[in-house]
């Protein structure tokens, strides 16, 4: 075993003694807590099993990941376009910058609410996940571009211009992708928990997703339910974590 497989193998240990150690955790606070508030994990893990075999959480999956992609591929491309005229053009960056912070400051729970009176329901799940991570992705790429070296910089300057498209693709872009991967991920993550949110706060009975499950759980205090939802939403973003780890390794050999 080589010195790079034999790390992988201890990491992976690590993160599976970190779960262990946060289900146990858990079964303490339900044991010593003695409510229903809070099913045992045992309970929680077998109804789970019971509801992946029913077409009802797969719709739910199926929907909430759908409208997080379209929300994200729309928020993505908008905000590498912008970005990358602001990482170059620092007055865009200095003119985009009020509005992005009034996006990153935005009381969740108010927008969705304002939203629903405005607009369907179906929409405006779509506009509270784009507002959400669109800032998130557009400082990602901004900061990324912003933080690549001057001489570099300098050296494009005297080829051919940073906004020459083989400047962007093959050496812009690929530097600043740490940046941006790790946006990606923070986008993911926040978008998939705005959307379940906005899904719960709607309520809505022919909007298939995570959050709807949730909704009808609490109205009949269903708390496996909600845990196991909530279980199903955490892998889900770990799921993409490891596959965008994965994919930045690769693009980096």
């Amino acid at each position: 075993m080589n010195g790079y497989t034999k790390k992988m193998w201890m990491q992976t240990l690590y993160i599976i003694l970190g779960v262990c150690f946060v289900i146990f955790l858990w079964w303490i606070l339900s044991f010593s807590l003695h409510t229903t508030l809070i099913p045992n994990p045992w309970e929680t893990f077998k109804h789970l099993f019971q509801m992946l075999g029913t077409s009802e959480l797969w719709k739910a999956i199926g929907g909430t990941l759908l409208r997080l992609l379209i929300s994200f591929v729309i928020s993505f491309l908008l905000a590498l376009i912008l970005g990358i005229v602001a990482g170059l053009c620092k007055p865009i960056y200095q003119f985009l910058r009020p509005l992005v912070l009034i996006l990153r400051t935005l009381p969740t729970a108010a927008v969705i609410f304002i939203l629903i009176v405005l607009t369907k329901p179906l929409f405006a799940l779509f506009i509270i996940t784009f507002l959400l991570i669109f800032p998130i992705l557009y400082e990602a790429v901004s900061s990324g571009i912003q933080n690549i070296d001057v001489n570099i910089m300098n050296s494009l300057k005297l080829d051919g211009g940073v906004y020459n498209p083989k400047s962007l693709f093959k050496i812009i872009l690929p530097i600043s992708s740490p940046y941006i991967f790790l946006g990606i991920v923070q986008a993911l993550g926040l978008g998939m928990k705005v959307s379940i949110m906005a899904e719960v706060l709607c309520g809505d009975n022919f909007i298939p997703g995570l959050g709807r499950l949730i909704y009808y759980a609490n109205q009949t205090s269903d708390m496996k339910t909600i845990f196991a939802v909530s279980i199903v939403a955490i892998l889900l973003i770990g799921s993409v974590d490891i596959i965008l780890s994965i994919a930045k390794k690769k693009i980096k050999k």
